[in-house]
């Protein structure tokens, strides 16, 4: 018996060791969930020949590496299966139905998918889209703006629409009563008597005796957000403002941006799909005139922390998470990728009402040390209803031999991928592929150094090749046509972590005009220049680039219906921001 025994023991000793070598010597071991669970919280959204929809990740739904959306015309079913409807993969968190026929109703259902399997299907709902209408300016909006020209400024607050098109507003805020110190704003007289409507071409107006003068608008497809050009009375200045449709609920958290780390933190048996990434995309009036562009990712290792209730956060408790920015570019000088970890690290902090800052500070755990983040907002704004866009303004202090000056920005961040994605999306020159309505700003100095500024609105056509033209276009310069064409190319910045980002690029040529000549970017043997900030010693130096430096910077949005594009061309230095 002690024999038999001993060599059972043996035996499982030897399987033992035969499992951990086979495990060595082969792939590491990984959890395997199993077949993703049963989506639910899916929700739907009517737009301009679209749906958007959205779902929840409940249980081990968050399981899934990709997702199946299937949709069929209620006119050919009272019910949806996978048999009758149109199958489309998607490898985020969210998706816009597109090519669907106004007026007709259809059935959504989603799937979880991952190498195990498909999940269960989830409820059916049901949504119609519509044409756009007077009837979807109803509701809450938070506006940005940013006036460029000789009263540079920017504004931002809250507007409610009736349904007859009256806008009341009802927060408005400015940077002439903007208190850096604790990042406050004081209150200022809004405008009154105002009314937006849609006409029949679907562009919206102003009128009434406190509308914007010259006031161009246009609504996205998907009706969450608004652009409109305009000029400022006063001595003629130009702005550009975003609206963006309030959500629904107040449900956001700083998870809506914090990246999953090397590991998941929600839920830890995942690995995790690192910090969450996002580009921005600015321009600067008033002081220093310039555009800039910068890669960034969020939330890769720092911990939350949580500051009281206070005028910082006076709708509750913000959270922090920790930004590291790289491929930081302006028209004077780019970024080395290998500099990235020595750039500069803020935090996002994100309200339950969707406020969200950002701050030049460290987060520390220890409450002690603690930088006073009060004094550090870098900007203020707003994300989107699909919590994939931010939109903000503010005000920093530009110092140049020796004179201070102000100098106000509009920021549109973009994220490319939700923290609870399990696979990286990816793109092609084909996503960006399309039609876009746009408004479009300029900041320069004429010869005087006065500053000067213009707008624009039209169409934004972007082909399969990349290849991007103005078929429609009006200015503020009264022109009512532009031959300007520039070709894109995808750009696959890998940062210091080898992945890719939603950008796309057009290398500078020849047809960008005089003011973006090639040797502003290339020296005299034909080597391109850019130069690196080093944040310890608050110098900049150039040094030679190993790729082109480039001129036209774009980049898509999550749910690819925002184009946000920096350039320097005949506005001086330009912000164009188009809306499928």
């Amino acid at each position: 018996m002690k024999l038999l025994n001993a060599k059972r023991i043996i035996l499982l000793g030897f399987i033992v060791i035969s499992l951990f070598i086979s495990g060595c010597s082969g792939e590491a071991f990984r959890y395997d969930p199993g077949i993703p669970g049963k989506i639910s919280g899916l929700t739907a959204k009517q737009g301009d020949g679209l749906v958007s929809l959205s779902w929840s990740t409940p249980g081990n739904a968050y399981t899934a590496t990709s997702y199946n959306v299937y949709y069929v015309a209620a006119t050919d079913t009272d019910q949806i299966t996978k048999k009758n409807s149109t199958k489309i993969n998607v490898d985020r968190g969210s998706c816009v139905v597109t090519g669907l026929t106004n007026n007709v109703p259809y059935y959504f259902m989603v799937t979880g998918v991952n190498r195990n399997g498909e999940s269960e299907v989830s409820v059916q709902v049901v949504e119609t889209p519509t044409s756009k209408h007077q009837a979807d300016l109803t509701g809450t909006w938070y506006f940005h703006t940013l006036v460029s020209g000789p009263t540079a400024k920017w504004e931002r607050g809250t507007i409610s629409i009736d349904a007859d098109g009256a806008v009341s507003f009802t927060e408005f805020l400015d940077s002439d009563h903007y208190n850096p110190v604790d990042d406050t704003s004081t209150a200022t007289t809004p405008p009154s008597d105002v009314t937006m409507r849609m006409q029949t071409d679907t562009s919206l107006t102003l009128s009434g005796t406190g509308a914007w003068a010259g006031f161009h608008g246009i609504m996205g497809s998907r009706k969450n957000m608004l652009l409109a050009t305009w000029t400022y009375s006063v001595d003629g200045s130009k702005a550009i403002t975003i609206f963006q449709k309030k959500r629904d609920t107040d449900d956001y958290d700083i998870r809506d941006v914090s990246g999953t780390g090397n590991q998941n933190p929600y839920y830890p048996e995942l690995a995790g799909n690192g910090p969450t990434r996002y580009a921005y995309h600015a321009l600067n009036s008033g002081g220093s005139l310039e555009w800039e562009y910068s890669n960034a990712r969020v939330g890769q290792q720092a911990q939350f922390w949580y500051p009281p209730v206070s005028s910082l956060f006076p709708k509750g408790v913000g959270s922090i998470k920790d930004i590291i920015y790289w491929d930081y570019s302006t028209p004077s000088y780019k970024m080395a990728a290998m500099y990235d970890l020595m750039w500069k690290v803020t935090c996002f902090g994100v309200q339950p009402d969707g406020l969200t800052k950002e701050y030049d500070s460290f987060a520390y755990d220890n409450s002690v040390d603690r930088r006073d983040a009060k004094r550090n907002v870098i900007f203020t704004g707003r994300m989107t209803d699909d919590k994939t866009v931010i939109v903000g303004v503010s005000t920093k202090k530009e110092v140049k031999t020796g004179d201070i000056k102000n100098q106000f920005y509009l920021r549109v961040l973009q994220f490319n991928f939700k923290p609870t994605d399990q696979a990286l999306p990816t793109y092609t020159l084909g996503d960006l592929a399309g039609a876009y309505d746009f408004c479009k700003i300029g900041a320069a100095k004429d010869s005087g150094g006065v500053s000067r500024a213009s707008w624009a609105y039209g169409k934004l056509k972007i082909t399969a090749a990349g290849v991007a033209a103005f078929p429609v276009y009006i200015d503020s310069n009264a022109a009512t046509s532009n031959n300007d064409s520039f070709t894109f190319a995808y750009y696959p910045d890998t940062g210091s972590e080898s992945h890719t980002w939603t950008t796309f690029a057009n290398f500078v040529s020849s047809d960008t005009g005089a003011a973006d000549a090639k040797s502003r970017y290339y020296d005299s043997n034909g080597q391109p220049y850019f130069s690196f900030y080093t944040w310890w010693n608050q110098t900049s130096s150039l040094i030679p680039m190993s790729t082109k430096y480039y001129n036209e910077h774009a980049t898509l949005s999550y749910n690819g219906d925002l184009v946000v594009l920096t350039r320097t061309d005949s506005f001086g230095h330009s912000l164009i921001i188009g809306l499928k």
